[in-house]
């Protein structure tokens, strides 16, 4: 094996090591909204002001929850993304509460898939 082989494996360790942190941070934030019986519509906006503050593992969900109610993919979500950011910044309520709402909507599609695949018992799925 060669020095570049071993570099792209180290640093291939080092992406799933990054995500397996990320994954289990995230986790950590559904468990206490679950734990904390959170509100849907309050865990959306929750997720929302954090995210915009740049708090990774909120960021990574924001993302997954308005792709789901979006259906937006790649180069189209990460530009949605960021009109709702600059609108968010800019103080524009109709941007925020589109935002929310979107987040809110991602949690409803997602906790839906969730309870499909566990045949009725229903939980919230992580990333």
């Amino acid at each position: 094996m060669t020095s570049s082989e071993q570099s792209s494996d180290l640093t291939l360790q080092e992406k799933h090591k990054e995500l397996a942190e990320l994954q289990a941070e995230v986790n950590k934030i559904f468990a206490e909204a679950i734990t904390n019986e959170v509100k849907t519509a309050d865990f959306a906006t929750e997720i929302w002001v954090q995210a915009m503050l740049e708090k990774r593992p909120y960021v990574a969900i924001a993302c997954r929850m308005i792709h789901h109610s979006t259906t937006f993919l790649g180069d189209e979500l990460l530009q949605f993304l960021r009109y709702l950011a600059k609108g968010t910044l800019e103080q524009d309520s109709s941007i925020v509460y589109w935002a929310v709402d979107l987040i809110n909507q991602g949690l409803i599609i997602n906790n839906t898939l969730k309870e499909d695949d566990q045949n009725g018992e229903c939980e919230m799925q992580n990333l």
